[in-house]
């Protein structure tokens, strides 16, 4: 493997990795040779994946943390410095929703708890993220959004929508301000990736959006990880502000 691809010895911060897309950059990460702090509010799911990962001989930690709170976020980069004394990747997965109703029926309180879950996280990982990156000259952050952020797809909820676009938004404006310190800031926006969670709430339109898509099938968590993995590395040094996105092609820039 090449130094440009390679990220061996590195340390990454994967929030949300406990489960789906997350899970399966963790594990990615993991083969890659990487030291990694898994942060998730979810101590079973967390532990469990952590215990199996480094029972095949990964450096891998969990630290349970609800990424839409400073004080959760500050300790978690706080013991991740601790242990490693770097971060060199912070990849923003940590998300999601629960239903979708329409906008009248849309209570504030649902609005709040899913744009710091889905938003407000991004932007307090970051912060936390660019001190010891800047101090390095050196760092990746990937964040997480998804195809409704770039079209408003139906079968996700108007919170989530809002939120996933404002990564968008918020990841150009965020690679402008850190690019002379040596720290690329890019998004991967997935189509509909095949999770337990999916094939819940879409099972009865699954077919329907199959045929959405070119490739006719949604996507798997492990293709989503390969792109981040991707934007993880030395080699995409010169890719900063922009969106990946993964959906099989059913949504083109």
């Amino acid at each position: 493997m090449s130094e440009r691809s390679s990220i061996r010895g590195q340390v990454a911060i994967v929030t949300g990795g406990a489960a789906g897309i997350g899970e399966a950059v963790v594990r990615r990460f993991a083969e890659e040779g990487v030291r990694i702090a898994l942060v998730d509010k979810d101590p079973d799911n967390g532990n469990s994946v952590v215990e199996k990962i480094k029972s095949a001989g990964a450096d891998v930690i969990y630290l349970q943390a609800d990424v839409g709170s400073s004080a959760d976020v500050k300790e978690a980069f706080r013991k991740t410095d601790e242990r490693w004394g770097r971060l060199d990747i912070l990849v923003n997965c940590a998300g999601g929703f629960f239903e979708t109703v329409p906008i009248e029926d849309l209570e504030e309180d649902d609005w709040d708890a899913i744009l710091a879950w889905n938003l407000k996280s991004v932007f307090l990982c970051s912060k936390a993220a660019a001190v010891p990156m800047k101090k390095a000259g050196y760092g990746r952050i990937v964040s997480i959004s998804s195809l409704t952020g770039r079209t408003g797809i139906l079968e996700t909820a108007l919170h989530y929508g809002s939120a996933k676009a404002g990564i968008l938004g918020f990841t150009r404006r965020l690679a402008v301000e850190l690019a002379p310190h040596g720290i690329t800031a890019n998004a991967v926006a997935p189509g509909v990736v095949l999770s337990p969670r999916v094939a819940i709430m879409h099972k009865d339109r699954l077919p329907e959006i199959n045929k959405s898509i070119p490739m006719a099938r949604p996507g798997e968590a492990e293709e989503i990880a390969d792109g981040i993995w991707y934007l993880a590395t030395p080699g995409s040094s010169y890719i900063t502000g922009v969106t990946l996105d993964i959906n099989g092609g059913r949504w083109m820039a």
